[in-house]
């Protein structure tokens, strides 16, 4: 499948299963390891469905934004 269309389903599928507007999960996938898996190995990524790329993709969000505010109530 073309990298573009599964980015673009990816991007769907959080949409329609979260209350996240299309423009922050565009922002989470741009920023998610995800995408440098996708250009890596295009194959391994294909062999996983769209639900667990889409938890792979929230999760690692959510464990940055925890270290983010870890690092936040360190510094105050």
């Amino acid at each position: 499948m073309n990298d573009h269309i599964f980015v673009e389903m990816l991007i769907q599928y959080i949409t329609d299963a979260t209350p996240l507007e299309e423009s922050l999960v565009r922002v989470i996938i741009s920023h998610s390891s995800f995408i440098e898996m996708l250009k890596e190995d295009e194959e391994f990524v294909g062999h996983y469905p769209l639900e667990y790329w889409a938890q792979q993709v929230l999760d690692e969000t959510v464990q940055r934004m925890r270290s983010a505010l870890d690092a936040l109530q360190k510094n105050n």
